[in-house]
């Protein structure tokens, strides 16, 4: 199988063969089996840490606002009808 990983200025993709149960070679971290330590995959989450929009207190207040907002179209909807 080849390598999915693509070029960011030619978006073609990568000619090299993934390594084997992979699907990337060895150049675009096919040989990476990930950060082993406590240390190294707090590191790791921490970079891939965005900007917390979705997280389960941001969802939660999501989905508290969405039904409220319900609550005050139906309220609105028997007051007018």
């Amino acid at each position: 199988m080849q390598c999915k990983a693509r070029s960011k200025r030619s978006k073609k993709q990568c000619l090299k063969w993934a390594v084997r149960g992979r699907t990337t070679c060895h150049m675009h971290g096919g040989k990476s089996k990930g950060p082993k330590t406590k240390e190294g995959k707090m590191r790791a989450r921490q970079a891939a840490y965005k900007h917390g929009l979705n997280t389960q207190e941001a969802l939660k207040q999501h989905l508290e606002i969405k039904s409220l907002i319900r609550q005050s179209k139906n309220l609105i909807q028997m007051i007018e009808g």
